[in-house]
């Protein structure tokens, strides 16, 4: 750990003045704290308590980079989130250092002497370059007790109980202790019909051992969404198992006799390859009958989908390497389509220039110039169509098969999107993780390669890198864009999901596929990232959703003007470039408020009712008592007796309520609540944490109506209220 006085945090856009404070680098987290700062806090701890600042940010690592728990601080970022380090040459004013980081952050710093600069240059690029796998802050973050319930969020057979497979389909050992491939879950769903010679050779015949398997099936028509790896073909080479599997799962649809084949690489680029090499002359039978099998399975439709989402150009490429695609002469049924995806070093370049974009233009026409060379729109719009097309195509009642060069980037992006189109249940808050643990996770997506957790050690290792899953998270905005009644999760799901695919946190993304996570015993060394978002999922609800309303989302518009730049992602920390109040935060503080106010209408009007009951028996009483002149004996106990009434109402009135609001309370709700708008900081006294964009959850106290970050806010015991600390005073002084 090293700490590093009168540094200088300098605003990127030049609109608010520096701001000196002091940088402390530990091993899990870069904190910035501001001079103005008298006090900090570490989670529920002082970090006094801490021999050093290093423990006190062990002591956070659970907490989200959205709620600053200290007084004064500006920054904290996990390490794990900082993308690269550059550092300037010295100035009068300093010598600059520049932190950006994975989840868009950008942090400009001056420092007063060129030396220390340069320590703090060179710390920051170990802290951020983990060799070691088990280096990473999730191996910090953990207790004695697994984490069952986030670790047990997907389970194969229920998944696909729930999706309603039928017979044609059944679980298949053959990647029992993932022997047949490594990057496939060790549960497979197959033609029922396929025997082990042609699953065999269809596992040999495909990139990987990475052959076609169920991941969606579609129980209005049987069609289903088969994902798998391109075949070995080279230029001539066949494979009759792989041909006879497609057949299968072609079959497998009683309702259609074709099956689509989707390839998502482009067309556009068929004539780059060059000679032909020779000693590819076999066919793989295996694969054909397993494409055979799976046609059949579909018993309403006689034809398959082969969908290739690479360039055609890249296909070809891949054939001079004795890859390729299939021929769809060798697959009965079968209809080939290619979709002009580009690979991951088109869309790490196109991001950059994205960021670019964003980030440096200070013209209109220098913002759109950029915007356009980085393509990032369009290659949003490729993998839309793609996905749209494999829905449509369901919804026809047409089974497909979807691959790319290895089956995990590309064919992870368009399947997951399919199935979010189709099925409403991964819409949900709850379904959204099932999807991303069937696809992304569990069919061996690279996240440790593609996000850089651990340092690239070489030039090959860093071409690794590419921003496929964001690009996944940007489609699945746009498509929320165009339907945002049918998405019961929001946008800050999507961005905070985003942070901690790349912050390192949470054991849920470490690992490049289910067997390297079991490797390393995820379950019980780190904690689940479904976990930590379950226990705030009202950060994340939708107030427009309408979960009967939509079953399919089908007409999704994909024209060029339906697509636009995600700020709300990429400008995230740029004060000024969003609105300072977000429509959804607004509406549900809108609700919230009106629930708040209807219960206090509903207790008043309790109270009202009690203070007419007690009249109403005062009254009689005394006309009673007055009536009755023979028995003043009496009158003492009843006067008494009349005083008690009046104090505390009868149980048995059928008005008395034990968990009525007190007369303090009673007198002094809020009508009006402060604006969103005017909260930058938490507005307690003793945190004052300050709301970094307008993606931090800002929380109204149901008793004073101010807005505090999420740490100075508690709910009650029975749920009803969420109370600030000052408000959880009184209540304690005058309880009900």
């Amino acid at each position: 750990m090293i700490y590093v006085s009168k540094v200088e945090l300098v605003d990127r856009l030049g609109v608010e003045p520096n701001i000196v404070g002091t940088l402390h680098v530990t091993t899990s987290h870069v904190i910035f704290r501001s001079d103005r700062g008298s006090k900090e806090l570490w989670g529920f701890e002082s970090i006094k308590e801490h021999h050093s600042v290093d423990d006190a940010a062990k002591a956070i690592i659970f907490f989200s980079h959205a709620n600053r728990d200290t007084v004064g601080v500006k920054i904290q970022i996990a390490n794990g989130l900082i993308g690269s380090v550059e550092r300037g040459p010295l100035t009068a004013a300093g010598c600059p250092l520049v932190i950006r980081c994975k989840h868009f952050q950008v942090v400009n710093l001056l420092i007063g002497r060129d030396k220390l600069c340069q320590d703090l240059y060179e710390t920051l690029l170990r802290c951020s370059k983990i060799v070691n796998v088990c280096e990473l802050v999730a191996f910090e973050n953990r207790d004695g007790a697994e984490d069952a319930r986030g670790w047990s969020r997907l389970d194969w057979a229920v998944e696909f109980t729930r999706q309603g497979v039928n017979h044609e389909w059944a679980e298949n050992d053959l990647n029992e202790s993932y022997q047949s491939c490594d990057t496939y879950p060790e549960r497979l769903w197959l033609p029922v019909s396929a025997n082990k010679t042609t699953l065999m050779g269809s596992c040999r015949f495909r990139s990987r051992g990475r052959l076609p398997v169920l991941t969606y099936f579609h129980k209005v028509n049987g069609a289903v969404i088969c994902r798998c790896a391109q075949p070995l073909t080279g230029f001539s080479a066949r494979c009759v198992e792989d041909e006879k599997l497609m057949e299968l799962i072609g079959q497998a649809n009683k309702n259609c006799d074709t099956l689509f084949l989707v390839d998502t690489r482009p067309i556009v680029h068929v004539f780059r390859c060059a000679q032909p090499l020779t000693g590819f002359s076999a066919r793989c039978v295996e694969d054909e009958k397993l494409m055979e099998l799976i046609g059949q399975a579909n018993k309403n439709c006689d034809t398959l989908f082969l969908v290739d989402t690479r360039p055609i150009m890249n296909a070809m490429v891949n054939k001079v390497q004795g890859k390729g695609f299939e021929d769809e002469r060798n697959y009965s049924n079968t209809r080939f389509h290619f979709f002009d995806i580009e690979n991951i070093h088109v869309m790490r370049t196109s991001q950059q220039k994205l960021l670019e974009a964003c980030m440096k233009s200070r013209t209109m026409s220098d913002y759109l110039r950029l915007l356009e060379s980085s393509g990032w729109l369009k290659h949003l719009r490729s993998i839309v169509e793609c996905s749209t097309f494999l829905a449509d195509s369901i919804l026809r009642g047409i089974s497909c098969v979807v691959h790319c060069s290895d089956g995990w980037d590309r064919t992870s992006q368009t399947v997951s999107l399919a199935q979010l189109l189709l099925d409403p249940f991964f819409r949900t808050i709850h379904g959204f993780q099932i999807l991303i643990e069937k696809d992304w996770l569990g069919f061996g997506h690279k996240f440790d390669d593609r996000c850089a957790h651990i340092g690239a050690l070489n030039d090959d290792a860093a071409k690794e890198v590419s921003p496929v899953f964001s690009q996944f998270l940007d489609c699945v905005h746009q498509i929320m864009r165009q339907r945002p009644r049918a998405f019961q999760f929001n946008d800050r799901y999507l961005i905070i999901i985003h942070e901690h695919v790349y912050s390192c946190q949470f054991g849920t993304f470490i690992g490049n596929c289910e067997k390297d996570r079991k490797d390393l015993h995820l379950r019980k060394r780190t904690k689940s990232l479904w976990t930590y978002l379950d226990s705030r999922q009202d950060d994340y609800f939708n107030p427009f959703y309408e979960p009967t309303t939509f079953s399919v989302l089908s007409g999704i518009d994909t024209r060029a003007a339906a697509f636009n730049v995600w700020h709300a992602l990429y400008n995230r920390f740029d004060k000024g470039l969003l609105p300072r109040e977000i429509a959804i935060d607004t509406v549900m503080t809108a609700m919230e408020h009106v629930g708040v106010l209807e219960s206090h209408i509903a207790a008043l009007r309790i109270r009202i009712a009690e203070l007419k009951s007690q009249f109403a028996r005062g009254s009689n009483f005394c006309g009673n008592s007055m009536a009755d002149s023979g028995h003043s004996s009496g009158t003492g106990q009843s006067e008494e007796r009349l005083v008690s009434d009046q104090r505390q109402p009868s149980p048995e009135s059928g008005i008395y309520d034990p968990t009525a609001y007190s007369e303090e309370v009673l007198t002094r709700l809020p009508v009006l609540w402060q604006s969103l708008r005017d909260a930058s900081h938490c507005s307690s006294k003793t945190c004052m944490a300050e709301f970094a964009s307008t993606l931090d959850r800002r929380i109204h106290c149901h008793r004073c109506g101010k807005v505090f970050c999420r740490r100075c806010v508690r709910v009650t015991i029975d749920e009803r209220e969420r109370i600030c600390k000052e408000c959880r005073k009184i209540i304690q002084i005058c309880p009900p």
